[in-house]
C-alpha cells in the first residue's frame, strides 16, 4: 500500500472517530489514540485553548505520569512549543527539545524527551490548540507524516468547534429551560419578597454563578434586599454598599438611571465599579428589571472569573428580569386588591352592622318604651307580650352582633388553614346561637391558600344563610379528601327556597357564592325546596 493510501485511510479512521460522538472528551481521546497508533509513538496529547484567559491545559495524553502532566500543564500563548504554534498557526517540527532554547518547562528534559512533532488545532482560521506527539528516542517526522498530522489537526479542530458549539446550543437550551421553570414558579407567588427569593435562588443554582442579586428602587437608590450565592450564605454576610445613589454611585446606579443593560468582561477596567465587600469579582452582568418603562429594580450577577458573560447571557438576563417584573407588579396589584378587598370587606360590615344590628336595636328601644307605658297604665297581658317581643328582637340583634365580631376578627384561615378557621366560626357562631353543627372531616383536604380562601368564603354565605334567613336549626357540614378533588357539603333543615326565584338579587347571597365558585373554576351544585332544607356541594379538583 503506498503512503498516499495509507494517509486516505487514515484520516477517514480519523473522520469516523471524530464524527462518532459530540462529547468532547471522547473525541480527543480517541483522535489521539487514532494517530499515535498510526504513526507508531508511544507519547503525546493535545492542548485546548482557553479563548477567555489565553492559556494552553492538557485535555487529553497517552504515556505520561500525572506528576509530569502537571508540570507542563496550562502555558500561556508564546510560552513553550505549543504556545508558539498556538501563537504562530503553523506546525513545529524539534529534533532534540532537550538542546532547544525555546524549552521552557526543565521537566521535559529530565524525562529524557527528545523529538517533537507538534500541529494546530484550527477551524474556520481559529487556532483552538495543539496536537503533539513526543519520543524518547531521537526520530526523523518526515514530510509526509506531517502533513498527515496537520490535516488530523484540522479534523479534530473541526470536531472541536462542533462539539463547542454542540455545548453552548445545550446550554442554551438550559437557559431557555429555566426562563420557563421561573416563569412557572414565580409566576403563582404572591409576595414580592418571595419572588426576588425564588428568582435570585434559581439562577444561581442554576448556572452556578458567584453571585446573584436584585436591588429595588426605593426613592433615590437602588437597594439590594435579597441575594444568592457563597457570600449569603454566611448568616453573618452583610451587602456593603448596599444601597447606591442612582445615576450617581456604581454600575447599579447607572443601569438603574438609564435602564440600559452592561455587561463588565473586567471590572478592573470600569472605574465607575464599586467593589462588593468580599466578592472577589472580576466580571459583572447588570440588567434592568423594568415595569411599563420605569426601572423599578436591576438583576445583578458577577463572577470571580474573567469574561464570564457573553451576549447570550445578557439576552437570558434580560428575559428573566422581564419575568420577574411581571412577577413584581402581579403581586403589587395582588396586594393592591387584597387591600381594596379590605376595605369593600369593612364597608359591607358596616352596612350590615346599620341594616340589621342598628335596626334591631332601635327596634328594642321601641319595645321598652311600649313595655314601660303599658306597666305603666297597668295592661300587664299587654306589656307581656312587648316584653316577648322585646327579647326576641335581643337575640336576633345578639346573633347578629356575633356574627359581625367574628368575621372583624383576624381570620385564621392563614395561620392555621380551612378546618381551623371553619371549626373557630362555628363555635363563635352557629353553636351560641343554639344551633346544632355536625362538623366531619375525612381525608387529606389540604388544598392552595387562595383556594381555601375561596371554600371559606363559599362557607360562610351558606353558614349565615342558614343562621339569618332559613331558621336552621340543624347543620350538617362535611370536607372529604379525595384522591383527584376535595368535596364540601352544606346541609341545613330551614325552610328552604325555590333556586329558580332566589339565586339573582335573591338576598340570600347565593348570586355571590356562585359567580365565586365560576371564579375558583370549580362545581358547584345547589338544591333546595321550600319547606325542604338546602344542600350546598362544592367539588375542588387537585390541580
Amino acid at each position: 500500500m503506498d503512503m498516499k493510501a495509507k494517509e486516505f485511510i487514515t484520516l477517514n479512521e480519523i473522520a469516523t472517530v471524530v464524527n462518532r460522538s459530540l462529547d468532547l472528551d471522547q473525541i480527543l481521546d480517541s483522535a489521539l489514540e487514532k494517530t499515535l497508533q498510526t504513526l507508531n509513538v508511544e507519547t503525546g496529547g493535545i492542548y485546548l485553548l482557553n479563548g477567555e484567559s489565553q492559556t494552553l491545559s492538557i485535555a487529553v495524553q497517552k504515556g505520561f505520569k500525572s506528576a509530569f502532566i502537571s508540570e507542563i500543564d496550562h502555558l500561556e500563548v508564546g510560552e513553550g512549543f505549543s504556545g508558539k504554534v498556538v501563537k504562530n498557526g503553523s506546525p513545529l517540527v524539534v529534533k532534540d527539545v532537550s538542546q532547544d532554547e525555546r524549552l521552557t518547562r526543565s521537566v521535559v528534559q529530565e524525562e529524557g524527551l527528545h523529538s517533537l512533532a507538534i500541529v494546530p488545532l484550527s477551524s474556520k482560521g481559529k487556532v483552538l490548540g495543539t496536537l503533539f506527539l513526543i519520543t524518547h528516542d531521537f526520530r526523523e517526522f518526515s514530510e509526509s507524516e506531517m502533513q498527515l498530522l496537520t490535516s488530523i489537526g484540522r479534523q479534530v479542530g473541526m470536531a472541536v468547534e462542533n462539539a463547542r458549539l454542540f455545548q453552548a446550543e445545550q446550554r442554551r437550551a438550559e437557559q431557555f429551560r429555566v426562563i420557563s421553570e421561573m416563569g412557572r414558579q414565580i409566576t403563582s407567588i404572591m409576595d414580592i419578597d418571595q419572588v426576588l427569593e425564588q428568582v435570585v435562588k434559581l439562577i444561581q443554582k442554576t448556572f452556578g454563578y458567584d453571585h446573584v442579586a436584585i436591588a429595588t428602587i426605593e426613592d433615590e437608590y437602588a437597594v439590594y434586599r435579597v441575594g444568592a450565592g457563597r457570600l449569603w450564605e454566611d448568616p453573618s454576610f452583610q451587602f456593603k454598599p448596599s444601597r447606591l445613589k442612582i445615576g450617581k454611585e456604581g454600575i447599579t446606579g447607572w443601569v438603574a438611571d438609564t435602564g440600559k443593560a452592561v455587561c463588565l468582561p473586567d471590572v478592573s477596567k470600569e472605574p465607575r465599579y464599586i467593589e462588593m465587600e468580599g466578592s472577589g469579582t472580576r466580571s459583572e452582568l447588570i440588567v434592568p428589571v423594568k415595569v411599563k418603562g420605569n426601572v423599578i429594580g436591576v438583576l445583578d450577577v458577577q463572577s470571580q472569573k474573567l469574561n464570564a458573560f457573553d451576549e447570550s447571557d445578557m439576552v437570558v438576563m434580560q428575559s428573566l428580569a422581564d419575568q420577574t417584573a411581571i412577577a413584581l407588579e402581579n403581586s403589587r396589584l395582588y396586594e393592591r386588591a387584597r387591600h381594596l378587598a379590605v376595605v369593600e370587606e369593612r364597608n359591607r360590615l358596616a352596612r350590615e352592622l346599620h341594616d340589621s344590628v342598628t335596626q334591631a336595636l332601635y327596634g328594642i328601644t321601641l319595645h321598652a318604651e311600649a313595655t314601660y307605658r303599658q306597666l305603666k297604665s297597668g295592661a300587664m297581658e299587654v306589656a307581656r307580650e312587648q316584653l316577648t317581643e322585646l327579647r326576641d328582637t335581643a337575640q336576633e340583634a345578639l346573633r347578629e352582633m356575633r356574627l359581625l365580631i367574628f368575621e372583624l376578627r383576624p381570620s385564621l384561615l392563614e395561620q392555621q388553614g380551612l378546618v381551623s378557621a371553619l371549626r373557630a366560626r362555628i363555635e363563635a357562631v352557629e353553636e351560641r346561637a343554639g344551633m346544632e353543627v355536625e362538623f366531619i372531616v375525612e381525608g387529606d383536604v389540604s388544598l392552595p391558600n387562595q383556594t381555601q380562601d375561596g371554600l371559606y368564603r363559599i362557607s360562610q354565605e351558606a353558614l349565615n344563610n342558614a343562621l339569618k334567613h332559613a331558621n336552621a336549626q340543624k347543620i350538617h357540614l362535611r370536607l372529604t379528601g379525595k384522591p383527584s378533588s376535595v368535596v364540601l357539603e352544606i346541609i341545613d333543615d330551614g325552610v328552604g327556597f325555590d333556586p329558580d326565584t332566589a339565586v339573582e338579587g335573591g338576598g340570600l347571597g347565593l348570586d355571590g357564592m356562585i359567580e365565586r365558585a365560576e371564579q375558583m373554576g370549580v362545581n358547584l351544585t345547589l338544591g333546595s325546596k321550600p319547606g325542604q332544607g338546602t344542600n350546598i356541594i362544592v367539588e375542588v379538583p387537585r390541580e
